[in-house]
């Protein structure tokens, strides 16, 4: 808090540390409104363009590849920004937020290095300006004073080296972002992330819980366009694009704990000491009347979300398996309604049973449906979205016991629904004969169900240990006997 007081009291102005992460480029909902122009005689040919708007000295505009308008410094101390520099007042604070900066610089006697370029934001009232450096030598972001993960949103981590993964990620970040005005320094290593790629694919071929971030496909893919990107690597459209996948990389590897005591090797390795939630006697009762389907589902999205980190792979797989499950509930559920109505119209079946069946049918029929149109995009989900889902599902009902219940219905409620017209051929049998008879027929079917096979192993196990306690007081008697003629 002492950092935070000092500058203010140098500029009157609070600089407050952000990350390439944190911005709103991808998020604002700032609108244009477009009008109607008059186009010049030969405007942008023989008459040429307008005269350009006014920047102040040392001030540049560039592009970023996916067509956001920044500015860049090129002095000491260099500067970007992605705030609209022509607008008068935004130009005013930014010019003021950067005089602020070389101000705080040579208070705290910091010697930046060439390589780097301090990042400015200013708020929208005005009375505060976000900022970060990045160094393109160091591949890291840096601040001018302590800042807490918390206040970063970074995770907690384990180690310094752990640390830097996190920082190269935001750094690579802040490159795709500002990759057009060629900064000083700046490189990337396209050949080693070639061999990561590789390697990659190569894991994904061979091993079926790899923690590669991308199928083998994929990485096939990019290994292609690494290629083509490599030798075009002053054009900001391949600059974005290699430190985009490099970003990525950095994020596994913090997430993975590469390098670290305890690594992640598979993906549903949990390897931070995260606190287990039991389910509890409910659900374990509930699981087990719905055939243990919610139980094996709740496992399944516990892998899935291994130390609350998401693979886009498994998730795709688990949802395409899931939609294809109530698919297929959603038909047989359907052609049993049929057949639990024909039981209905005709006497010699239950109505009772009938009426019961039909209705796990329509639960399973609109579970069905529900869960198809609720998850019809959950396979292009992003893994930021996949893991907010995940989280908030996993705290509304710890355990994901909810939504293993959930996802579980179609298929258990068919099950159901089945069971129940098996069981008018049981009702016919004891209507035809009596009680006396249904109770054998399930009597019988108990012990064809019975381990018989299983508890005579258990038995043979046993009565060696028998036999050899009576073979020791038989021998311990004889010995006594003995004694006693002596």
């Amino acid at each position: 808090m002492s950092h935070y007081q000092s500058t203010k009291d140098l500029t009157d102005v609070n600089l407050r540390p952000t990350t390439s992460a944190l911005g709103s480029r991808y998020a604002h909902k700032k609108q244009s409104r477009p009008s109607n122009m008059i186009i010049r005689p030969g405007q942008f040919a023989y008459a040429g363009e307008s005269e350009p708007r006014y920047l102040p000295l040392g001030w540049t505009s560039f592009v970023q590849p996916e067509g956001q308008l920044y500015f860049a410094r090129n002095s000491s101390p260099r500067v970007v920004t992605d705030a609209y520099l022509y607008s008068a007042v935004i130009q005013e604070r930014i010019l003021h937020y950067a005089a602020v900066v070389t101000k705080v610089i040579d208070a705290k006697q910091i010697t930046l290095p060439d390589t780097a370029e301090i990042y400015l934001s200013p708020s929208q009232s005005g009375d505060e300006c976000s900022y970060y450096v990045a160094d393109h030598a160091a591949h890291i972001l840096f601040w001018f004073e302590e800042v807490d993960l918390d206040q970063l949103l970074i995770p907690d981590l384990v180690s310094e080296s752990h640390l830097r993964f996190a920082l190269e990620d935001l750094y690579f970040q802040h490159v795709e972002q500002f990759p057009s005005h060629s900064p000083a320094g700046l490189s990337l290593p396209v050949d080693e992330l070639i061999s990561i790629f590789i390697h990659g694919e190569g894991d994904q071929i061979t091993s079926s819980n790899s923690t590669f971030p991308f199928q083998a496909k994929e990485c096939k893919k990019f290994i292609n366009l690494l290629e083509a990107a490599k030798p075009r690597m002053e054009q900001p459209s391949s600059i974005c694009t290699v430190a985009r996948l490099w970003s990525v990389i950095s994020r596994h590897r913090m997430q993975t704990h590469y390098a670290q005591e305890h690594a992640r090797l598979s993906r549903d390795q949990m390897i931070i000491d995260i606190p287990e939630t039991p389910r509890g006697v409910i659900f374990a009762a509930t699981s087990r009347m719905l055939a243990g389907i919610p139980e094996t589902y709740a496992a399944k999205l516990d892998r899935l979300f291994a130390d609350e980190i998401v693979f886009l792979s498994p998730w795709r797989d688990f949802v395409d398996e899931r939609r294809a499950e109530w698919q297929q509930s959603l038909s047989w559920s359907l052609g049993l309604a049929i057949v639990n109505a024909l039981f209905l119209a005709l006497p010699p079946f239950s109505s009772a049973i009938a009426s019961l069946s039909l209705l796990c049918c329509a639960i399973a029929v609109v579970a069905s449906l529900t869960l198809s149109l609720t998850y019809n995009d959950a396979t292009t989900w992003c893994a930021e979205q996949v893991a907010e889902y995940l989280s908030e599902s996993k705290q509304a009902s710890p355990g994901f016991r909810r939504l293993a219940l959930a996802l579980s219905a179609p298929r258990a409620t068919f099950i159901w629904a089945a069971f129940l017209a098996s069981s008018q051929a049981l009702y016919i049998l004891q209507s035809a004969t009596n009680v006396f008879v249904l109770a054998a027929l399930i009597g019988l079917v108990l012990l064809a169900r019975t381990p018989w096979g299983r508890w005579a192993k258990a038995a043979s196990s046993i009565l060696p240990r028998c036999r050899r306690v009576q073979d020791k007081d038989a021998m311990h008697m004889g010995d006594n006997s003995v004694c006693i003629q002596v």
